[in-house]
């Protein structure tokens, strides 16, 4: 074990004296899903399908009293049959996540480096950003770079900085857009008393697109917000700001939709953004939450988009190996086309045995009828919407756990 930590602290520029100081611990855990829905993919025409998905991950950490470095992969695929399913390929992801914290004098003080790679199908990625049904063939690669500080100057006031690059990728190139995300931010907390603090941030965002135009997109966001206890049982915290979005060189006179041009054209657009939740712990074992947010930005393949929700769970203890989440949701999805979705679950989760953990869901999705044109994204080309019409599903699915601690800290 000396000599994978000296490896791998070589690899990453650390000193071997560290490294051999280090505590290491690995797990992994594998899950299965198996899902039976009346209409997975949201068709006009409804049919049912059956949906099988397997996961496994793993997960290295190794620890010294002032840092952590964490190694983390996994893999997962994901099949589909029956009459619902016609047309949807089997899908594939992976990646790989590198992270190094080193810590200050308190675990408010900590700077951080992260590189993560990820490889899915470009199918199974608009699923599940945008919950579009594409015959896409090919893959996503997403390279990340990552870096940040924290500092806490006093008792009272603590600032964030972080850095963030995302490049995005097909395989083949031909599939699809290729665009790079470049993220900037800023915030700072103000204790006001032991409950309550104020938080101002800060942040720019680029998107700088591959297509014909060699199109930009400049994202500026900063609000305000405050966190609060208000007593033992309940707590709310909050942000709203604005978001000012500034195209150059683009295909359409606004960042969130409007008409096309065939010719590069500059536009501006400005929307407010905000997010919002409020906990409330009205039993022993119980927790109510609700969560409300307004976001404008890019989806996974990179065209814009504007998204409100507002969301409502609780969950509920039974006892030390079962617990009970019913929760209720809404959400707007505003690219060329607005489509609203609203859905309801509940989940029972039991722990049969140590490591092992079962979970039994039923949800109810329905997509009401969307208003618009504009079903493709113009700076990307890639579907946004996968119907306009009204359409329902029902879910019943079943997901089961497996943990493994393959090596504890302290050995």
């Amino acid at each position: 074990m000396k000599r994978i930590a000296t490896a791998v602290s070589i690899s990453l520029g650390l000193a071997p004296a560290t490294a051999f100081a280090w505590d290491w611990s690995l797990r992994t855990s594998e899950s299965q899903t198996v899902e039976l829905n009346s209409n997975q993919f949201l068709k006009s025409s409804p049919a049912g399908s059956l949906g099988s998905y397997s996961t496994i991950t793993g997960t290295a950490e190794a620890l010294t009293p002032t840092s952590k470095l964490t190694l983390d992969g996994d893999g997962s695929y994901r099949n589909y049959w029956g009459p619902g399913a016609q047309g949807v390929p089997e899908s594939i992801s992976y990646g790989a996540t590198a992270r190094y914290d080193q810590y200050g004098k308190n675990k408010f003080d900590r700077e951080f480096v992260e590189t993560a790679w990820r490889q899915q199908s470009t199918s199974l990625a608009l699923l599940n950003d945008l919950g579009v049904i594409s015959p896409a063939s090919g893959f996503i690669d997403r390279f990340t770079a990552t870096g940040g500080i924290d500092r806490a100057f006093n008792a009272r006031d603590s600032i964030n900085l972080l850095a963030t690059s995302t490049r995005t990728y097909y395989e083949p190139s031909s599939s699809g857009t290729a665009f790079t995300d470049t993220i900037a931010r800023g915030s700072w907390r103000h204790g006001i008393s032991s409950t309550t603090g104020v938080n101002l941030s800060s942040e720019t965002e680029l998107l700088a697109y591959d297509n014909a135009f060699s199109t930009q997109v400049n994202i500026f966001r900063n609000q305000v917000g405050v966190d609060t206890a208000l007593s033992s049982l309940l707590s709310f915290r909050g942000n709203i700001g604005a978001a000012y979005l500034v195209t150059d060189r683009g295909v359409s006179t606004s960042a969130i939709g409007g008409v096309n041009s065939n010719i590069p054209i500059g536009s501006t657009s400005l929307d407010w953004i905000g997010d919002a939740i409020l906990t409330y712990k009205f039993m022993k074992t119980a927790t109510l939450s609700v969560l409300a947010s307004q976001s404008v930005g890019p989806s996974i393949v990179g065209s814009l988009i504007k998204r409100d929700s507002l969301s409502a769970s609780v969950n509920y203890l039974i006892n030390s190996r079962e617990n009970l989440t019913i929760s209720a949701s809404g959400n707007r999805q505003i690219t060329g086309t607005t489509t609203d979705y609203a859905s309801v679950s509940a989940t029972y989760g039991y722990n049969p045995i140590q490591d092992v953990s079962l979970q039994f869901n039923y949800r109810y999705q329905h997509r009401f009828a969307s208003t618009g044109t504009t079903i493709f994204d113009p700076l990307t080309g890639t579907p946004t919407v996968s119907g306009t019409g009204p359409a329902d599903s029902h879910s019943v699915m079943f997901v089961a756990t497996h943990n493994f601690l393959v090596l504890p800290h302290g050995n």
